[in-house]
């Protein structure tokens, strides 16, 4: 009888809820609320699984509190990957802030958001050379008006793409019950559009609802490759694919296997979109430069991590000419910061089973790769201990009782290789 009764006053809220929507988005976004800006009213639902996908920065700067965390994690969705609760069931005060698809304007916007939180300590940026292309997502910057809503009630619970988000977490929750309501409430939300983001230069919301694992496959074909121009480096460019020194690094891959169609399908794909028509941008890197530069100067410390890629996709940005930038790349970020690198031809990288497809690491290669970033970065003997207690198939050369299997120096950058992990770094560091 009870459950009854609650039932009926649920479908009586929500008709009420529908009604009010007619006239005004903002009395049904204050009752669904779906990004949990109050949650004044507890209709049961599921707001994280349904919310967040639809929009990353807006969940999670409502839900970055004021005084933030000791870590921050920005990155993509390979750096959304390394969970909360995977930093969290070691001790460290954690909080990811990465989202699926970003972009470095992305990475940029959310750093200068959370840089002057009181309690920050240390800066985990994931950053996949892939990233540094401007046409990357089209310039793609959710950013802005993320931060517009969280901090301005009036705008998000006027807003109508809250109210479509709202909307879809109902018909999650009360499939039953919204199907009754949809014959006349559907034109409401079908009318919804969001508004559009604040740089003139970046896609409309709706492109947000595209799903993780495709992000960058509806890129446009390019027709010619584009160069990279030539940095000025010290280093020596006279032997193997250009690479000096550092060729020994990066050995061949010699590797001949069918992958699972969906693999096969983004290395040809993807890895096409991804490097045929590849720009370096020195505006985006001048951001994590920044970046660098403001952490040095306030005393937080700054890794970069590199995530992993199956061998087959790193051929592909070999194959189109790019080898030698992609050595240049993690030299240059280790001027900045150390580097925690993933992605090379390695035992981690070679393993199908650790990986959604051929850009996605699985949740056991993400709770063993935040155990050895948290090594290296945390003061924290208790933490140390948990994680190196915690070790398995991945081993960053970390302590001087760490494994090195390989390692190359042009007296500026070191690069020690572990099992399947490597560290670059500043020689005298």
């Amino acid at each position: 009888m009870r459950k009854s009764i609650k039932r009926g006053r649920l479908y009586s809220a929500m008709l009420l809820t529908a009604f009010c929507a007619g006239f005004t988005p903002f009395v049904f976004n204050v009752v669904v609320d779906p990004y949990g800006m109050n949650d004044v009213v507890d209709l049961d639902l599921n707001k994280f699984k349904v919310s967040e996908p639809a929009h990353y920065p807006l969940w999670k700067m409502i839900h970055f509190p004021k005084n933030g965390h000791e870590v921050v994690v920005l990155g993509d969705s390979r750096a959304r990957a390394l969970r909360e609760k995977l930093w969290r069931s070691l001790g460290a005060d954690t909080y990811n802030f990465a989202y699926g698809g970003a972009t470095i304007y992305e990475i940029f916007d959310t750093f200068i958001h959370v840089k002057d939180t009181p309690n920050l300590k240390t800066l985990i940026v994931g950053l996949p050379l892939r990233s540094f292309d401007p046409a990357h997502r089209r310039g793609l910057n959710r950013v802005p008006e993320a931060i517009e809503l969280s901090k301005n009630p009036f705008a998000y619970y006027k807003s109508w793409f809250v109210a479509k988000i709202g909307w879809r977490n109902l018909e999650k929750r009360y499939p039953e019950n919204v199907a009754r309501l949809k014959s006349f409430t559907s034109p409401i939300f079908a009318r919804a559009k969001a508004s559009g983001l604040q740089n003139p230069a970046t896609a409309d919301l709706t492109e947000l609802l595209n799903p993780d694992v495709c992000e960058g496959c509806d890129l446009p074909h390019h027709v010619k490759a584009v160069p990279h121009p030539t940095i000025a480096r010290r280093l020596n460019f006279g032997t193997g694919r250009g690479l000096g020194l550092w060729d020994e690094a990066w050995p061949p891959i010699a590797i001949s296997r069918d992958l699972p169609k969906k693999f096969e399908r983004q290395v040809r794909r993807n890895g096409r979109n991804d490097w045929e028509g590849f720009k370096f941008s020195e505006e985006l890197f001048a951001k994590i430069t920044a970046i660098a530069e403001w952490s040095k100067a306030n005393n937080v410390k700054l890794v970069f991590v590199i995530p992993p890629t199956i061998p087959e996709m790193q051929e592909r940005m070999s194959g189109y000419g790019w080898s030698g930038l992609n050595n240049r790349f993690r030299l240059r970020l280790a001027e900045l910061a150390p580097v925690v690198d993933f992605d090379f031809d390695s035992p981690l990288t070679r393993d199908l089973s650790q990986f959604t497809d051929a850009y996605h690491f699985k949740a056991k290669a993400a709770k063993a790769m935040v155990g050895e970033i948290l090594q290296l970065v945390s003061d924290d003997r208790k933490i140390v201990a948990r994680a190196r207690k915690r070790r398995s198939e991945i081993l960053c050369p970390i302590s001087k009782n760490d494994q090195v299997t390989k390692r190359v120096s042009d007296g500026i950058v070191e690069m020690k290789q572990g099992v399947s992990c490597r560290i670059w770094r500043w020689s005298h560091d």
